[in-house]
């Protein structure tokens, strides 16, 4: 089987490049297609989004509370947080507006939104064309505007800088100049084009979702379209071919090919080739898609496990009719994976875990301990480990943003005897904890959990659980802080996501706002002050409710394993360079726009990663990178170490020593 894999420098250019390309993974199952929109009156449909929500969510809200002009200036100020496309004119317009109705005056600021976008749109892709850019004076790019335009020089100006910083970042990522002007350019016409071929569904999905975020920061309206593709993401193994397309020149192009699915195995479809064509079946006629919407050409592609569709796939040798029989594709790089460490003749099991993912449809058909899930898969890992004689677990929930909850209790009780996991107050006052005094305990050995900023929800459940069980040593940073419960409402034609509850730990404490201090913390590039709940201006402040009824660990570690962890990390010539590097970070002035300048910067923050990367290397016993060229050209896992694991190990190992 052939597995595509792309260099560092490559993948980072990609990531570079999701600004302005449309990323739709073909994870695809039957559904109703779109693309002849119904007749939808979109009023109603707010209106049935309005009632339902007022009547619903823990937020006590109501209805009079946003008829007013505060109200359409937030969300006008959601619509463009940057100062980057309205004027100070609008405000003022929005301000005498007259009329009455909180969706008609919602939709005349989101079509406003969208003129002056395009508006900007059109600016930029003028200006590659017309304006001599000067990369030799000193001039800023603002980071944080605090106003509007006053006028149309004003704006032009500003996209004349916003311009001058995007040339400037793929100058110094060395590409030719005149490359990086056909590729903006190119860039906004994909990217005006896609404007012009937005629907109404898709401006009322812009309307909804930020009208809801200003009222709860977790709520979300979902299309037909939306709310299958998310239960699609949730779920990990999907129907379909088993690609990523991109949208360039008005043409879908292939950008990536997920291992085990249809498209790579009929080695007949390659990254980089073009779908012009779609056909139905075996017998269907082959429909051009040029110029088409991605999601429309997904939607063409779409269809059941064991059925026919036929791409016109061009390349540089042509074109070519090639057949696909649908196939199930599943996201290995999403579910549970797992590593054996040797380490001072100590077997220690590591488990990465992304998201807390189940298969929801098996759930209701199928024994539960047998389908796909967060919870099935680390208890199947942890069996292994059992049978491999390992000594100690360390659990990395680090960028899992969360997911089904039952999977975070599920989760937890492989690791306590029995009781409560987690408590859930609702919008009456009313509390439901989540406990059982049947145990289910798959192991019994030493956990560490680690952590960072972007743990969240059911990451913190669980953390939280095993801190307050005494079960587990929580190490990395103070987790995000999302203690907040989401389920869904229907409306007149969609669906939408909201907050209905609160969770808290067994302790009774609240994660929402405040999330899970780690016993042990780890320094990170970031700064954590910048990221989490607690920089929404409407989260909900929770308080305290009483502990439920729990029965501990008999686990004190003491202040041993504490003094050890901080020597290594006082010790560390790596996380000394990490905290060196967060203060280049760190950096808030405004972007100087002077080459010279910006090269000196680039160079500080290569040395830098160089430095980082080539330290990693050291401490794993590898040869150093020669220069950033040849560090940019391996792959991830040729980095070797990863700092936060290592010293997770370190600390498994002194808990194992101690017990």
């Amino acid at each position: 089987m052939r597995k595509i894999k792309l260099s560092r420098k490559k993948r980072r250019n990609m990531k570079l490049n999701q600004f302005f390309k449309l990323f739709l993974l073909l994870f695809l199952t039957a559904c109703v297609s779109e693309f002849d929109e119904r007749e939808i009156d979109y009023k109603k449909e707010f209106e049935s989004l309005l009632k339902n929500f007022e009547n619903s969510s823990i937020l006590n809200f109501e209805k009079k509370s946003i008829e007013n002009k505060e109200f359409y200036l937030s969300f006008l100020e959601k619509l463009d947080p940057k100062k980057t496309y309205f004027y100070q004119t609008d405000l003022e317009v929005i301000k005498n507006n007259k009329s009455e109705g909180i969706f008609e005056n919602l939709k005349a600021i989101t079509d406003l939104f969208y003129i002056r976008y395009e508006e900007a749109l059109q600016t930029r892709k003028d200006l590659l064309w017309s304006h001599k850019f000067n990369f030799e004076i000193d001039e800023y790019l603002p980071r944080d505007p605090a106003y509007y335009f006053d006028n149309y020089a004003e704006m032009e100006d500003f996209n004349r800088k916003f311009l001058k910083n995007s040339i400037i970042n793929q100058l110094l990522d060395e590409k030719d100049k005149n490359v990086v002007f056909s590729d903006l350019r190119q860039t906004y016409k994909d990217r005006i084009s896609s404007l012009n071929k937005l629907r109404a569904s898709d401006k009322f999905g812009i309307l909804a979702n930020n009208f809801l975020s200003l009222l709860d920061p977790h709520a979300q309206y979902f299309s037909t379209r939306d709310l299958e593709n998310w239960n699609l993401r949730m779920n990990l193994s999907f129907e379909g071919i088993g690609a990523i397309l991109s949208y360039e020149n008005e043409f879908a192009k292939i950008e990536e090919l997920m291992p085990g699915g249809p498209a790579i195995n009929s080695n007949k479809i390659n990254v980089g080739d073009r779908v012009v064509g779609v056909g139905q079946g075996d017998n269907g006629r082959i429909i051009r898609v040029v110029g088409w919407r991605l999601d429309d050409i997904v939607e063409k592609i779409r269809g059941e496990e064991g059925t026919v569709v036929k791409l016109q796939i061009q390349n540089e040798t042509g074109n070519e009719i090639v057949r696909l029989e649908r196939g199930k594709v599943v996201l290995e790089e999403s579910d549970a994976s797992f590593k054996i460490f040797e380490k001072n003749e100590q077997r220690l099991g590591y488990i990465n875990l992304p998201s807390f993912y189940s298969d929801a449809e098996c759930l209701n058909l199928s024994n539960p301990y047998t389908c796909k899930s967060a919870g099935n898969d680390v208890r199947e890992i942890l069996v292994n480990f059992k049978s491999e004689e390992v000594n100690g677990v360390v659990i990395d929930l680090r960028n899992n943003g969360g997911g089904f909850l039952y999977e975070a209790d599920l989760l937890t009780r492989l690791f306590i005897n029995a009781g409560p996991t987690v408590q859930i107050k609702n919008s009456n006052n009313e509390i439901d904890v989540f406990s059982t005094w049947s145990t289910r305990r798959a192991w019994s050995k030493p956990v560490v959990v680690l952590v960072n900023k972007f743990s969240a929800s059911a990451s913190e459940i669980f953390a939280g659980a095993l801190q307050d069980y005494k079960r587990a040593l929580i190490i990395g940073q103070e987790t995000y802080g999302k203690g907040s419960v989401q389920r869904f409402e229907t409306t007149l034609n969609g669906q939408f996501k909201f907050t209905d509850s609160l969770y808290y730990r067994i302790s009774g404490e609240p994660t929402q706002i405040f999330g899970v201090t780690p016993d042990l913390e780890l320094p990170a590039l970031l700064n954590s002050e910048d990221f989490g709940e607690k920089k929404y201006n409407n989260a909900l402040m929770p308080s305290s409710i009483d502990s439920t009824t729990y029965f501990s660990f008999n686990n004190e570690w003491g202040s041993y394993i504490a003094e050890n962890h901080s020597s290594r990390i006082s010790a560390s010539p790596l996380f000394a360079l990490i905290d060196e590097m967060k203060r280049i970070n760190e950096n808030n002035e405004d972007i100087p726009l002077k080459f010279d300048e910006r090269f000196l910067i680039e160079q500080e923050r290569k040395e830098k990663n160089l430095d980082l990367a080539n330290l990693r290397r050291e401490l794993a016993g590898k040869p150093q990178f020669k220069n950033y060229e040849d560090f940019l050209s391996y792959e991830v896992e040729d980095i070797v170490i990863d700092e936060a694991i290592e010293q997770s190990l370190e600390v498994l190992l002194d808990m194992i020593g101690r017990g």
